[in-house]
């Protein structure tokens, strides 16, 4: 088995459908498989990809485990010398498998790869990015990296949102479209599953740097990514906001140390305590006019509480996050 391409989705039937139909005279060469990894989707996903496209192999959980378990679940049952991480709302063009696959087999020094994506109209979605820093996470919260996003300098995390013509090493390729070459995992897990969603790509490209392996950005594929189609639903927008913060906390504080991911949290509160209380009125005045109800919409404050329990407890940036908890 050459390609094994991994799909993990939570109630995106359609776009899923989409995906996988971009997909398919790949999945009918003998040298590639496919395995979806259904989250517990109340959609009929698992159901529609059990219907219509028999040759794929279906993982369904009884609980949305997250993003980084379901891959690792999607790795364990594979088997092709090439794994391919792509997300249930993105979908290949003009041979993208191929033509990555092709590049990795000749660059063998080559463990990661990201190629170019972009959005359904056409536009380049950043897809290659730095690995966190307290100067990348201050420019951010300061919107500094957001007014100059064409700066080198200002936008750090994103490479001044630079649109590559050529193939070149980055830091990290965003886990909607990876290739990884399986021979430099080392055992039947891929990502680290204490990350719920977020910051298990950058995770990996980091562990595997250190090992001498390079990430490279592609420019000869392309794939097109409707973006965070699951993490945009209503009822995950209370948590998301703490799922990014939590896997940021969480590799600086594996890989930078805790004094790191410390200043790291001092800057995240700093940045949301005027953002809480514009959220609070926000949803004060939603709530008073019947457009939301209230205490649901205060979850999201929940971050402020996590953000200032850290300060005393930096072992909440190990932690295993869940959407329940």
């Amino acid at each position: 088995m050459r390609v094994s391409i991994a799909i993990v989705n939570w109630n995106t039937r359609e776009l899923l459908r989409q995906c996988l139909t971009s997909l398919k005279s790949d999945m009918e060469l003998e040298s590639v498989e496919a395995v979806v990894v259904d989250n517990h989707s109340s959609d009929g996903s698992a159901e529609m990809v059990a219907a219509e496209f028999p040759r794929v192999k279906l993982i369904q959980n009884a609980a949305n485990l997250g993003f980084s378990k379901a891959v690792n679940q999607a790795f364990e049952v594979s088997v092709g010398d090439y794994f391919v991480m792509i997300n249930s709302d993105a979908f290949v063009t003009d041979n993208a498998i191929a033509r990555c696959a092709q590049h990795l087999d000749q660059n063998p020094k080559v463990a990661v790869l990201g190629c170019r994506v972009e959005y359904p109209d056409g536009s380049t979605q950043s897809s290659s990015f730095r690995f966190k820093s307290l100067r990348g996470i201050l420019l951010t919260s300061l919107y500094i990296s957001q007014v100059f996003r064409r700066s080198y300098i200002l936008n750090w995390d994103r490479y001044g949102y630079r649109e590559f013509d050529r193939t070149r090493d980055v830091d990290c390729v965003m886990g909607g479209f990876m290739f990884v070459r399986r021979s430099v995992i080392e055992g039947d897990e891929i990502f680290d599953s204490g990350y719920f969603m977020y910051g298990e790509e950058e995770d990996l490209c980091f562990r595997l740097g250190r090992q001498g392996l390079k990430t490279v950005f592609f420019p000869g594929a392309t794939v097109v990514h409707h973006h965070s189609a699951s993490s945009r639903k209503p009822e995950v927008a209370a948590w998301v906001y703490e799922i990014k913060r939590r896997a940021a906390l969480r590799f600086l504080w594996k890989w930078r140390g805790r004094g790191t991911a410390w200043l790291a949290n001092l800057i995240y509160t700093a940045d949301l305590v005027p953002r809480s209380l514009a959220w609070a009125a926000s949803d004060l005045v939603a709530a008073v006019r019947g457009r939301g109800k209230f205490p649901d919409r205060l979850l999201r404050l929940r971050v402020l509480r996590f953000h200032a329990h850290a300060f005393i407890r930096t072992s909440l940036f190990a932690s295993e996050w869940r959407p329940d908890k």
